[in-house]
């Protein structure tokens, strides 16, 4: 087959800020497992709920073969908080947090293969049958262009 190979990789890493080892931990070893020697000539996503901390990516060690697709689409201001109880009531926090819990990452080897155009939140309506929003995070959607 000439088509194009793709692994996408998703978790819900280990949450609350006191577990910031064990969410690191996860990370690496999912980053490490994307990044395995048959899987080099496919394009390779991983994201999702990772309660990752700007703090936390500098202690990452396999993060360095991965772009950023929210910093490779300009760091959009709109787009950055994607657990924000000040906008989103679902949890009923009483502290008011901002924080890009949410993340997804491009292996950088995918030879010219991939690259994203467009990236934005979603679930930032409330839904009608309980006045709540779909999830107490936004949601990531991700455009990319592909080519052979």
């Amino acid at each position: 087959s000439s088509g194009i190979n793709a692994e996408y990789g998703t978790s819900h890493l280990e949450s609350m800020k006191y577990h910031s080892a064990e969410r690191c931990n996860q990370l690496n070893k999912m980053l490490s497992y994307m990044a395995r020697e048959q899987l080099l000539q496919n394009i390779t996503l991983f994201g999702g709920d990772m309660n990752l901390r700007d703090s936390e990516v500098k202690r990452l060690q396999n993060l360095h073969s991965y772009v950023d697709v929210w910093e490779e689409m300009g760091r959009d201001p709109e787009t950055r908080y994607t657990w924000d109880t000040v906008t989103n009531t679902n949890t009923g926090a009483s502290y008011k947090s901002r924080l890009r819990f949410d993340r997804m990452y491009l292996r950088k080897s995918c030879p010219g293969k991939c690259e994203p155009v467009s990236l934005t939140l979603t679930g930032k309506t409330k839904l009608q049958s309980c006045d709540m929003y779909p999830s107490d995070h936004w949601g990531l959607l991700a455009r990319f262009r592909v080519q052979k």
